[in-house]
Parts: structure tokens; C-alpha cells; sequence
């Protein structure tokens, strides 16, 4: 079986939450794929928010796939935001981390458990 790939996106676990409720007769991989999402801490609406502002920041170096692993961990503090960063080869500075932390904030409080 081939298969090609036309499209290829970083999506959070709450967007991957709201896709698979949209499906009936999940194969194995999506109901794993189902567990693993069910504890995505916001609601789509907050996702769509977060992203937004992250995006509005204009740091060149927050990648699509930096954001949605933010948005999936919600670092409760700077330490928790740079370890997301640790890997990085251009790192972020201070300024960048604290204007990151100020919209991850945000919507902390907004965080299921």
C-alpha cells in the first residue's frame, strides 16, 4: 500500500481531540491516538487564542511545532518554557521567554486538570 503525504501540519492535542470525535470507526492507531489526547488541557476556542497571540509575537524562532508543544505542556513557569527550548540550536534570550511566559499566563488559568 502507498501512501503519499499531501499535507503535513503540527496540530495540538485538543485539535487532534476534536477531529477524532468527528470520526466513527476508529482504527487501533486513532483510538490510541484518542487515549493518549484526552487529557489536553484547554478547549478549542482557548487554542485558537493562544496560538493567535503566540503568533503575534513575530519571534522568527517560535516555530509552528514550538507553539503546539507549548500549548500541550503549558509551562507553569520560565524554567519549564526553556526546557521546551533546550533543544533549539538558535536559543531564546530572556526578553523572548518572559513575552512568551506573559501570553502562556494567560490561559493557564483557563487549564483543565
Amino acid at each position: 500500500m502507498n501512501f503519499e503525504i499531501i499535507n503535513e501540519e503540527c496540530v495540538t492535542k485538543t485539535e487532534v481531540k476534536e477531529l477524532l470525535k468527528k470520526r466513527t470507526n476508529l482504527e487501533f492507531e486513532q483510538k490510541m491516538t484518542k487515549e493518549h489526547v484526552k487529557d489536553a488541557k484547554l478547549t478549542i476556542a482557548k487554542v485558537s487564542g493562544m496560538k493567535k497571540e503566540l503568533e503575534e509575537l513575530k519571534l522568527t524562532k517560535l516555530k509552528q511545532y514550538l507553539i503546539v508543544k507549548i500549548i500541550d505542556i503549558l509551562p507553569a513557569d520560565e524554567e519549564e518554557l526553556k526546557m521546551i527550548f533546550s533543544m533549539e540550536i538558535v536559543p531564546f534570550n530572556d526578553e523572548e521567554v518572559k513575552k512568551i511566559m506573559e501570553v502562556v499566563k494567560k490561559y493557564l488559568a483557563h487549564a483543565k486538570e
